[in-house]
């Protein structure tokens, strides 16, 4: 009786799997696809396969289906409206390239929870993707561009407004407002993406509590613009070529109790920029031929900056004055490849203590018409006798236990030291370039008394 049974349900199991699994529809043409997505659900996801073509119009899904596109089939929308707006829950959308919509519209719109968008092309669109008031979704491994004409305004690539628990992950995203924005959504995930040419790579309001990790983002004003927000996660990111004269790899403003950890920025205007940022942990850092290493400017205090490696920005830190941050945790600070003071004793930290600044950042903030004078020798020259003298100034920032050589530096699964990267030991050279100095001194000295006795 018991095999019977068995038998009995792995037979039932076989002939209805196919059906519980979802009934395919296969469309050709626009009229079939709408009619398509008005049939009423069977209480299973149903599968819409569109064949090559275009499809010209507005969609709307409201029931959970599945949309998969063969290669050549591209949903085209009028001059208005979202080109596909999702109504349902456990939508998903793949394999399709959709353009057009009108000004403030999106490829796909939705307003269902937990779609799934994956390999699709947006192209000449306001916003790629647009979830609003919904929660749970994944949009991976798409590529989108907004509008190609110049004289239209550009979205966003993906907008998060209140979806909360959104993973956003491998997309490549080019030449729109900003790549990722995430707007008053808390617990999400922007992993792996690439961003070129936006305004902002990837862009936070008022959320909490998101992991910003291993995205890849150029030639845009500010790589990350973190704004109002708390506990955010920027960890394994590289930012490169952000280059506009106001704009910086990352831009931290007006956030809390977040982690900054493991980026690689390079050759940018300013690799990072905090502006009334509190307590937030940076370290492990590479800041690399950027214009200002790190400028942290009025109203961002209570900062533990450490184990950082700056290298060839023209100015290493520059701080705002009266800002209060710790540069050191457990006597290890940052590195610095233009500290050159002597390390006698061979360990990891340098002897002395490490300045940083520019006097003339705090007298322009003050008097702006100094402008003129910017990078002028004079203004060099009185920032290197500050910077290495003991005159105590409160316009710089002071590491007091700078490190001897890199600090070990993680990017994705590998640990970089390369050679171009570390220091060369001047200790030996130094002192023994000190001891020359000091017998030179006494021999000079010693010949003058000398003849002194003489005459």
């Amino acid at each position: 009786m018991i095999k019977k049974t068995a038998f009995f349900i792995l037979f039932f199991l076989i002939v209805f799997t196919g059906k519980a699994s979802g009934e395919e529809i296969y469309v050709q043409n626009s009229t079939e696809l709408h009619k398509a997505l008005q049939q009423t659900g069977s209480g299973h996801q149903q599968v819409i396969k569109l064949a090559p073509g275009e499809y010209q119009g507005n969609f709307i899904v409201k029931n959970s289906v599945h949309i998969i596109g063969e290669e050549g089939a591209q949903i085209t929308g009028p001059d208005q409206g979202s080109v596909l707006t999702i109504e349902a829950d456990d939508v998903i959308v793949e394999g399709l390239q959709i353009e057009g919509g009108g000004s403030q519209n999106a490829g796909i719109y939705i307003k269902g929870n937990r779609s799934y968008v994956h390999h699709n092309v947006f192209k000449n669109v306001f916003h790629g993707i647009y979830a609003h008031e919904s929660y749970g979704h994944r949009f991976e491994t798409n590529v989108i561009s907004s509008f190609s004409d110049i004289k239209k305004h550009k979205g966003y690539g993906i907008y998060l407004a209140k979806a909360p628990n959104t993973v956003i992950t491998n997309n490549f995203v080019h030449d729109t407002q900003d790549g990722v924005y995430v707007s008053y959504s808390d617990n999400c995930q922007v992993n792996g993406n690439q961003m070129i040419r936006a305004r902002y790579g990837v862009h936070t309001m008022d959320s909490r509590n998101v992991m910003i990790s291993n995205n890849q983002v150029r030639e845009s004003i500010n790589g990350l613009m973190i704004m109002q927000s708390y506990e955010i996660s920027m960890i394994n990111n590289f930012f490169y070529l952000n280059t506009k004269i106001d704009g910086a790899g990352m831009f931290v403003f007006d956030t809390f109790d977040s982690t900054i950890s493991s980026n690689i920025v390079m050759n940018n205007s300013k690799g990072l920029l905090l502006e009334n940022a509190k307590r937030n942990q940076i370290e492990f850092n590479m800041f690399f031929g950027n214009n200002i290493g790190l400028e942290i400017r009025q109203g961002s205090e209570n900062n533990i900056i450490y184990l950082n490696n700056f290298y060839k920005n023209t100015n290493q830190i520059i701080s705002a004055k009266d800002n209060q941050n710790q540069f050191s945790r457990d006597k290890y600070g940052n590195f610095f490849d233009d500290h050159r003071s002597l390390n006698i004793n061979q360990d990891d930290t340098v002897d002395y203590a490490y300045k940083s600044g520019d006097v003339f950042y705090n007298m322009s903030s003050n008097e702006p018409y100094l402008q003129i004078f910017y990078k002028s020798p004079a203004v060099e020259l009185w920032n290197m006798i500050e910077r290495y003298t003991p005159i105590p100034s409160d316009t710089f920032i002071i590491d007091e236990f700078p490190l001897a050589q890199p600090a070990p530096f993680q990017w994705g699964n590998s640990t970089n030291n390369s050679p171009e990267m570390k220091s060369k030991d001047f200790s030996s050279i130094q002192i023994l370039f000190f001891l020359l100095v000091f017998g030179a001194s006494i021999l000079i000295i010693w010949s003058a008394r000398s003849e002194k006795h003489e005459a």
